[in-house]
């Protein structure tokens, strides 16, 4: 998941084997899986109903929106490594696509339609980081329970 601390795995000492986190490798993949299965099956599902009401490329800015929110959400309430795991690299990964908008921009600029291209990418940018944002900051604690929190915990 880029440079978010989603399922990233602590550093292992040399020779620690096939074990790539607490979890091992086995246990941590299956939880990828897990989570990305039904990802994939509702962004495939959502890409289906949009194509047959002929939204488009909005039915992607809605589910990478949704998906940043999810993630953002996750990140900011502190969640366990299986639930980084499960939700945020395997059903926020699969559910949210990248590559389906960089190739839906890609065709409205092969069409002509360099405004709506535009509009397109902004919308992505902005909305989906505003999402992982707004996720974010409602998971944290309030303000006097982060004071209150001994240094370093």
């Amino acid at each position: 998941v880029g440079y978010s601390s989603i399922g990233r795995s602590q550093p292992q000492p040399p020779g620690a084997g096939a074990s790539f986190g607490p979890m091992g490798l086995p246990t941590e993949a299956a939880l990828v899986g897990a989570g990305a299965v039904p990802g994939a099956i509702l962004r495939f599902g959502v890409s289906e109903i949009a194509k047959q009401h002929n939204v488009g490329p909005a039915a992607i800015l809605a589910l990478n929106v949704v998906g940043s929110f999810a993630l953002g959400s996750l990140a900011g309430n502190g969640a366990a490594r299986r639930a980084n795991l499960l939700l945020g690299v395997g059903f926020c990964g699969a559910f949210t696509t990248f590559s389906t908008f960089s190739v839906d921009t890609l065709t409205m600029l092969q069409r002509g339609q360099n405004s709506r291209a535009a509009a397109y990418v902004l919308c992505s940018n902005l909305l989906s980081i505003g999402a992982a944002a707004a996720g974010h900051r409602l998971t944290l604690p309030p303000p006097i329970l982060r004071a209150l929190r001994p240094p370093g915990g």
